[in-house]
């Protein structure tokens, strides 16, 4: 197989997980009341609107990780992938989020962030699709995982958008989201 049409595999395969995974985050959180958003699977845990503002952020943030990232000159560590996605997607590995995606009000209605995500996935998926920079010769640092390529922090985003899927559906199978949103 020649490098460009490795590339081109690589590229069609991480905007389906991006697509994947915002398919699924959308599907879970656009069926949310606002009212049930503030429910919550315990005291000390977020709820359903302070995961909606992190995921965004987070977002967000990786992706200027990848457009601000410095040229990558060494081979992609494509063994690493696998066991990106595995760790990300993990939810028994419990991570502290980086300060700058700790939720902190800075939307006013759960559509807002949703829409936020929606827009900021957008942009991602463009550059996968699109772009003309090959993500695995783009070098940035993740706060959890060090240094990856542009490539692997793509694959965290589409991990990290799932494992808050599933977090937010554990929240609706809860009684309070249930009394909250009149179910």
């Amino acid at each position: 197989m020649c490098a460009t049409t490795q590339i081109g595999t690589e590229r069609e395969q991480l905007a389906a997980m991006l697509r994947k995974s915002r398919d699924m985050y959308l599907g879970a959180i656009r069926e949310v009341p606002e009212n049930a958003a503030f429910a919550r699977l315990s005291e000390n845990s977020w709820s359903i609107f302070e995961i909606a503002e992190h995921v965004a952020v987070a977002e967000h943030g990786m992706f200027r990780a990848v457009e601000l990232g410095t040229e990558k000159t060494t081979l992609p560590d494509r063994a690493a992938d696998a066991e990106i996605i595995k760790r990300g997607l993990n939810r028994e590995i419990k991570s502290q989020a980086p300060e700058r995606s700790v939720p902190k009000g800075r939307w006013k209605s759960l559509a807002e962030a949703i829409d936020a995500f929606d827009k900021s996935r957008a942009r991602s998926l463009d550059f996968v699709e699109h772009g003309d920079k090959d993500p695995r010769k783009i070098e940035s640092v993740h706060p959890l995982f060090g240094s990856l390529d542009g490539h692997q922090i793509l694959l965290i985003m589409a991990a990290h958008a799932e494992r808050h899927t599933a977090q937010i559906e554990d929240i609706k199978r809860t009684q309070a989201y249930r009394n909250a949103a009149g179910k």
